[in-house]
């Protein structure tokens, strides 16, 4: 067997200069394809993995059929009474080719916005109640709507990235515990979706009450195509809640563009739990925690009447 691990530790991408979150990427995703695995690759001044989680959610390594390909971790939290769900993450190894199609940072790591999302979901269960929502650019393990599957009584889930390593991954997750009877009477559904690509299939399809996306703004390209998806699947009086950080510009652009389609709140002491871990975080200095790329802000979108 092997020890417990903390799996939600991952590799933050970002600086306030562009061109270091580039290069920070890449050296990250070099590694991973010269064959480290993500625990491998270690501590120096420029590495992105300085602060990688809240220690909101935590993971011990489940008794399964474990590979070098991926593991199965429960997750649990010390915050929240009777929580544990099982995710199967990949391992972080990946082959030339696996690196050359859609984005695949959502297979590198969880991502502390990921972690932040699904405790936000978590104690907030009863706005789910009988919803239907929609995870987009969930990665490879989409916590936050896994989460609400196994805890809530949310009627519809449905669980979408643009890489295919990251929905077959998914779609594993979701047949475990469908057959371990841990969503209920939640229908869960794990699906392709590439922003700005799918407009033919999203015609005639049931909107969605809740829009829940993580750490997505940083990618100039699909800015715009993010907001237009949102904007088609979101019901007249649903709700968009994303948690991502300000990375630089990358935040405040998202915003402006998102603005001329919805009224938008921005908010930066959402959770008293959160906000205490950010505080004294702050207090180790930018060496250790730099909340420009590491604190999420909360954002609730609603269409413009």
């Amino acid at each position: 067997m092997k020890p417990s691990t903390n799996a939600t530790n991952g590799l933050l991408c970002g600086d306030t200069d562009r061109v270091l979150i580039a290069k920070q990427r890449w050296k990250i995703l070099s590694s991973v394809l010269l064959g480290h695995k993500l625990s491998d690759i270690g501590h120096n001044p420029v590495s992105v993995r300085r602060f990688s989680n809240f220690g909101l959610l935590e993971t011990r390594c489940m008794l399964r059929e474990n590979t070098e390909d991926f593991e199965w971790y429960e997750y649990i939290s010390s915050y929240i009474p009777n929580f544990s769900m099982a995710i199967r993450h990949l391992s972080g190894k990946w082959k030339p080719e696996a690196l050359q199609g859609f984005n695949n940072t959502g297979n590198v790591c969880v991502w502390p916005s990921e972690e932040v999302m699904a405790y936000y979901c978590l104690n907030n269960l009863e706005k789910f109640c009988d919803k239907r929502v929609l995870e987009l650019g969930g990665g490879m393990t989409c916590l936050a709507g896994i989460a609400l599957a196994t805890h809530s009584e949310v009627r519809y889930v449905e669980l979408t990235d643009g890489n295919e390593e990251s929905v077959d991954n998914l779609s594993v997750i979701v047949h475990y515990n469908k057959e371990g009877k841990a969503f209920g009477d939640t229908t869960v559904a794990a699906r392709l979706l590439r922003w700005g690509s799918d407009d033919l299939t999203l015609n005639g399809r049931e909107k969605f009450d809740f829009i829940l996306c993580a750490d997505c703004m940083f990618f100039k390209e699909g800015r715009q195509a993010l907001v237009d998806l949102m904007y088609s699947l979101l019901k007249p009086k649903g709700e968009v809640i994303m948690f991502a950080p300000r990375r630089g510009s990358t935040f405040d652009d998202f915003i402006s563009l998102a603005s001329k389609a919805f009224s938008v709140h921005v908010k930066e002491n959402y959770n008293n739990v959160v906000w205490d871990i950010h505080c004294k975080m702050q207090r180790k200095g930018k060496e250790v925690y730099d909340d420009n790329i590491h604190y999420p802000l909360y954002v609730s979108m609603k269409k413009i009447p």
